[in-house]
């Protein structure tokens, strides 16, 4: 009901009248419909953003904050879809700029008696890791965007175009980001130095896997997975044969491929998972140059990204493309 409440049927001469209303108050939230209509017509039209909106969340006039159901739907595609690399890796959200030490101390075992009690023992040397702050962008072309005509169907591609632009920009931060503005790549990592060199002849044969590869391998670090190229397991690891042109590749290694996964192409080798990544990932076989590195073999909750999703929108016109 609309209609006011008395909270004293008999005021007194000269008391305040204070009266109760049932309608709620309405809700100018990052999250209210009202906000997400006015956001889905800044995108499409540019029209700005009410001063009743930037007044309650502080954006600025050239942008506007993206919705927190937006940002729901990003969160949630990030957790389902993609990034085949992205989704096995450590995330944290911390401070940017504060040091965490990582610790390089390790358990020493030591005999004592009834008189003797082990010696104290120095802590060893720590390592650290920064967590800077990086910030990029992802731009959206608004021909599409602006076919939409409901607020849902407007968020729901939009989360979507987000998640997958930056679910592949992670997959490729994690194997050969710069980590000058960007996030550190395993391939520019200088910690990373344990690499086999195989030819091609040796890529395709089990024993040599065993041999230079596996042979050499600690057994706190046999847990591991690997990361290939979709072509080049197609062209060497699905070839392995015997001398007689059988194909031996499934007995002699388990590898088996479900490469037909659009969201989430896989296999084992050895008994190991694989993510299946393109060649601009990591280079193939065939066209790799001398000293390109062709797979990665490694724990992928030892790898850390740090997150502290912060995402605003801004409208900007191109003048040399005219978009």
């Amino acid at each position: 009901s609309n209609m006011p409440v008395s909270a004293n049927a008999h005021v007194p001469a000269g008391a305040t009248k204070v009266t109760f209303r049932s309608t709620p108050v309405e809700n100018k939230g990052i999250e209210s419909m009202e906000y997400r209509s006015a956001f889905m017509n800044y995108v499409q039209n540019g029209t700005p953003i009410p001063a009743e909106f930037r007044d309650a969340i502080s954006t600025a006039d050239t942008g506007a904050a993206i919705p927190t159901t937006v940002m729901n739907n990003v969160i949630n595609t990030v957790r389902k879809r993609y990034g085949n690399l992205y989704n096995k890796v450590t995330k944290t959200s911390v401070r940017g700029g504060v040091e965490i030490p990582v610790g390089a101390l390790q358990a020493t075992f030591s005999w004592i008696n009834e008189t003797t009690v082990s010696e104290r023992k120095k802590v060893g040397k720590l390592g650290k890791v920064i967590f800077a702050y990086n910030t990029a962008e992802i731009r959206i072309a608004q021909t599409f965007l602006s076919q939409l005509l409901t607020v849902d169907s407007f968020e729901t591609r939009l989360a979507e175009i987000i998640a997958v632009a930056y679910l592949q920009a992670m997959d490729e931060g994690i194997v050969k980001g710069s980590g000058e503005g960007s996030m550190l790549g395993i391939l520019n990592d200088p910690r990373v130095t344990n690499e086999i060199t195989l030819t091609a002849d040796q890529i395709g044969s089990w024993k040599d896997w065993r041999k230079k590869f596996f042979a050499k391998l600690p057994l706190g670090y046999r847990g591991g997975e690997f990361i290939f190229p979709v072509s080049t397991v197609d062209a060497y690891l699905e070839t392995m044969s015997d001398n007689n042109q059988n194909p031996i590749f499934q007995q002699a290694t388990g590898l088996v491929v479900n490469d037909g996964d659009a969201v989430n192409p896989n296999g084992r080798f050895f008994g190991r998972d694989i993510s299946l990544v393109e060649p601009d990932i990591i280079a193939d076989f065939d066209t790799a140059s001398a000293g390109d590195v062709i797979g990665i073999y490694w724990q992928p909750e030892e790898y850390v990204i740090n997150e502290n999703f912060g995402f605003t929108m801004r409208r900007y016109f191109d003048e040399e493309t005219n978009e």
